[in-house]
């Protein structure tokens, strides 16, 4: 437990994260009413508005967008695979780093 707290206390260093002369005391949310501070704790709220909003996109997509793109007839494919071509095969067997000009030749035979 010692080594977390020294790791802890290195880790928040006033020398690191503050300007000189100033403690987390004189920062902290409240000490002061003429100076507005952030309060740390409002960082609770981006995570999860973060998943709601993903969860949204994941619902949109699925129920709106793709029967709209099957409407309109986009087919949901992947990627092709490649064309077996056995003259680049061969060539890149013999030497893996080839330039353009060699692809583009393999490719014309």
């Amino acid at each position: 437990m010692e080594i977390a707290r020294a790791v802890s206390d290195a880790f928040w260093s006033t020398k690191v994260w503050l300007p000189p002369n100033t403690t987390w005391e004189d920062i902290r949310p409240g000490v002061r009413s003429d100076v507005n501070h952030a309060d740390y704790r409002h960082l609770i709220y981006p995570i999860p508005i973060a998943a709601v909003i993903i969860v949204l996109r994941w619902i949109v997509e699925r129920y709106w967008i793709a029967p709209i793109g099957k409407a309109i007839g986009i087919k949901s494919t992947g990627p092709k695979p490649p064309r077996p071509n056995k003259v680049l095969e061969a060539e890149y067997n013999v030497n893996s780093r080839l330039n353009h000009r060699t692809i583009l030749d393999c490719t014309d035979r």
